[in-house]
């Protein structure tokens, strides 16, 4: 169970990246691999720290509370994802770059890993295993940049891209339901 439970965690924390590979295939603009392994890596690397920062908390918290409060706020920060995807009546457009040299790469992998900050000390607080969420964050990066990359313009591509909060807030409130049955 802690496998699916980082999974989620994983795909929710890089669903953008899936968007920005898709922002670039939409314009017939390949990510090379060097780019999504910087982004991947930056990605998991915030990701690792914001779980070291978890841990930290959970020694100052009792563990039942930690996981209990971990699943509760995950399940809110999933529902707020998801009521603002609703509320949002226009999309902003990203601004897309027409090359990714390492300082856009590491530039668009700092501003992807920014909502790992968060999600990261929670995964901690409930207890995921960091090896593995840091390990899965990494493969997913690489994963859903490319897919995104090479899905472009097609149709399950706007799909995703145009509910990439409602998704994504939905996996949190999965992720904050299983956490709170499942006790790790």
């Amino acid at each position: 169970m802690s496998f699916l439970l980082a999974l989620i965690f994983s795909l929710s924390s890089n669903l953008d990246n899936f968007v920005i590979g898709l922002s670039y295939g939409v314009k017939n603009e390949r990510i090379p691999l060097t780019a999504n392994g910087i982004i991947a890596f930056i990605t998991a690397l915030i990701t690792f720290i914001s779980m070291l920062g978890g841990k930290l908390v959970t020694q100052l918290i009792p563990n039942y509370v930690s996981n209990e409060l971990g699943s509760a706020i995950f399940i809110l920060m999933g529902s707020w994802f998801i009521g603002s995807d609703l509320l949002q009546k226009k999309k902003q457009q990203q601004k897309q770059r027409t090359a990714l040299n390492f300082k856009g790469a590491v530039m668009l992998g700092l501003l992807l890993s920014i909502n790992n900050i968060g999600v990261g000390i929670l995964g901690s607080i409930t207890h995921l295993d960091i090896t593995l969420v840091v390990t899965l964050t990494f493969i997913t990066g690489m994963f859903l940049t490319y897919a995104g990359n090479h899905i472009g313009h097609s149709v399950i591509g706007n799909i995703v891209g145009k509910y990439n909060d409602l998704i994504s807030g939905s996996l949190l409130i999965i992720l904050g339901i299983l956490s709170l049955l499942f006790k790790f």
